[in-house]
């Protein structure tokens, strides 16, 4: 789960994960919170969810898309700073940027904008933003970085969607990590009876806990793909977590996204 990366936040991870799962990100994003609360990580998260040409969720991590992008060296993935000695991006800035967001995408579905200090942009230039956020092409999509989301005109706030950080949550739930990296062991071994046991364990988790559970299952077996003899089987059990991750989305109980895994480990031994 990509989200992993970003310390703390589960609520907000919960909100985000069915719709990296289902591929159902808005087109305008602000991304709020103070310094330190990980607003460049998750931009970045949800720069490689949009521009990700894989399937099942996004980003899948596998596609040349997100390759790319994890390197920084996509195309279609623009940060826009403000210029030298300026504190804040201008209008004439945002003018540029407008023009350029009616030039199709180089390689992906999607064109980026990662806006630096959203916040800081004056009311014209919010005003100039705010004509792209309502009529820009459908393939265009902005992540506005800020500090203070309440500094940006309402009618910008009201376009986009608020993804509110903080810093001072624990972060990942360790426990869950580590049962997820059990549940990928007994996957990746075709160990069906040592899956059963262990999904019997986990039917004490609620319904949030599990879909958090398959997000970090997910993750393990995404960093165990390049270095195991047997691809085949490693793709299979991340489609599998896409799945159950989407099934999740549409509020499949918790026994029956355990036996949809243990069910699936017998299909493929």
């Amino acid at each position: 789960m990509p989200l992993s990366c970003l310390a703390g936040n589960l609520q907000l991870k919960q909100q985000l994960l069915p719709r990296l799962t289902g591929r159902r990100l808005s087109h305008a994003m602000i991304v709020s919170g103070p310094e330190g609360s990980g607003t460049h990580t998750l931009a970045g998260i949800l720069a490689r969810g949009l521009v990700c040409s894989g399937t099942g969720a996004a980003p899948c991590g596998i596609c040349a898309d997100c390759r790319k992008a994890a390197a920084g060296i996509h195309p279609d993935i623009i940060t826009i700073r403000p210029e030298a000695d300026k504190k804040a991006i201008n209008v004439d800035q945002v003018r540029r940027m407008r023009a350029d967001a009616h030039i199709r995408p180089n390689e992906a579905p999607r064109k980026v904008y990662i806006l630096e200090g959203a916040d800081l942009i004056q009311g014209e230039g919010q005003n100039a933003m705010l004509k792209l956020l309502e009529e820009g092409p459908a393939y265009a999509a902005f992540i506005l970085l800020a500090r203070n989301s309440g500094a940006l005109l309402t009618t910008v706030r009201s376009r986009c969607d608020q993804l509110r950080l903080a810093c001072d949550e624990p972060s990942r739930d360790e426990e869950l990590f580590q049962q997820a990296g059990q549940l990928a062991d007994c996957w990746l071994s075709g160990d069906e009876h040592a899956l059963m046991d262990l999904c019997v364990q986990l039917e004490k988790y609620d319904r949030q806990q599990v879909l958090i559970l398959l997000g970090y299952l997910r993750q393990t077996l995404c960093e165990r793909l390049s270095g195991h003899p047997d691809r085949r089987t490693v793709l299979r059990g991340i489609t599998l977590a896409d799945q159950l991750l989407q099934a999740a989305e549409r509020n499949v109980g918790t026994g029956h996204l355990l036996g949809w895994l243990c069910a699936g480990a017998k299909a493929r031994i």
